[in-house]
């Protein structure tokens, strides 16, 4: 790989783009759970209309986009920063030139906006635009002013939050009108759980490039970030349980494995590494539903099975997937 490459690599933090899809394919997930009722109504007799895979294929290319542009400006926009604390980064190192950065980073961004209202159907579309909009918004915000500014990183926690918005958006399923139906509450709460896990991660991450640690309440909001959807979620309780387990025992053993002063860096990318375990406690209904179709199918049209078990798979294994994905990366590519 040549150094140029490998440079603009860094600066995109490609190696996070799985878990900004987990984000928006669970709110998807979300969304397409209200598609589905319970056995035995005519609903799943007769052929399903399609989940409209190819938009969530142009959406996840969109935010995609938006991120990789947002990783970019950072960067370029502490290019002074950088050039006196951290000199090896790829633009002070001189691997980017700091106005080929800009150009790809406002470029990537506008293209993402672009394909992520494209993917919306006429229903949903002003409102994607809206979310899109303030998508953009907020990681301009942050990379151009957030050193040395407190309300910085709960801007970053509000671009976290966003992805699963758009995701149940772009299925069309309208969203906060009373009366708030439950996928409103799960999804406001996995929204939550994700701005604050965020929001805790991005102060953690401040301390990396001086060593030390943000403080105990910081690392209790980590802890304490999916509390919300024991709420939301209802009867699907011991799904959520069953992630909730393993996100606290990743948590766990990131600390024990990168003790501080000198495991800041390394903790911040495990934390990063667990939002897909987040967006798997807001599946509960979803996988309930379509195992109990594929366990009675019986009266079940071939492709509402052919759905249900699609759907299955990705609920299941998305979060491992990223993070898999997310731990392979990040061995060449920095999360931070």
């Amino acid at each position: 790989m040549s150094p140029k490459l490998r440079g603009w690599l860094i600066l995109s933090r490609g190696s996070n783009l799985p878990t900004v899809w987990s984000n928006v394919i669970a709110g998807w997930l979300l969304a397409q759970g209200l598609r589905l009722p319970p056995l035995g109504t005519d609903f799943w007799k007769q052929p399903p209309d399609s989940p409209a895979w190819g938009s969530l294929l142009l959406l996840l290319l969109g935010v995609s986009l938006t991120y990789v542009g947002g990783m970019i400006l950072n960067d370029a926009f502490d290019a002074r920063w950088d050039a006196e604390r951290r000199s090896t980064r790829p633009i002070p190192a001189g691997l980017i030139d700091v106005r080929d950065a800009l150009r790809a980073g406002w470029g990537a961004l506008a293209a993402g906006f672009v394909l992520t209202v494209a993917a919306a159907p006429a229903g949903t579309r002003l409102a994607v635009t809206i979310v899109a909009l303030l998508l953009a918004l907020c990681v301009i915000v942050y990379d151009r002013w957030h050193k040395g500014v407190s309300w910085a990183p709960a801007v970053m926690g509000l671009c976290r939050a966003m992805l699963p918005l758009i995701g149940f958006l772009v299925v069309g399923e309208s969203i906060f009108f009373p009366p708030l139906a439950d996928s409103d509450w799960i999804l406001f709460a996995h929204m939550f759980a994700l701005w604050l896990l965020t929001y805790a991660i991005t102060l953690v991450a401040r301390h990396e490039a001086t060593g030390g640690g943000a403080g105990r309440w910081v690392e209790a909001l980590l802890f304490v970030a999916p509390a919300p959807l024991f709420w939301a979620v209802g009867f699907f309780w011991p799904w959520m349980l069953l992630w909730s387990a393993v996100y606290v025992w990743w948590l766990v053993r990131s600390n024990r494995r990168h003790p501080l002063p000198g495991g800041v860096g390394a903790r911040v990318a495990d934390r990063l590494a667990s939002m897909p375990l987040i967006d798997a406690m807001t599946n509960g209904y979803l996988v309930f539903i379509c195992l109990s179709v594929l366990i009675r199918r019986k009266g079940v049209h071939p492709e509402a099975l052919f759905d249900a078990a699609c759907l299955l798979l990705l609920a299941v294994g998305m979060a491992w997937f990223a993070m898999r994905l997310v731990l392979r990366w990040r061995k060449q590519i920095p999360s931070t």
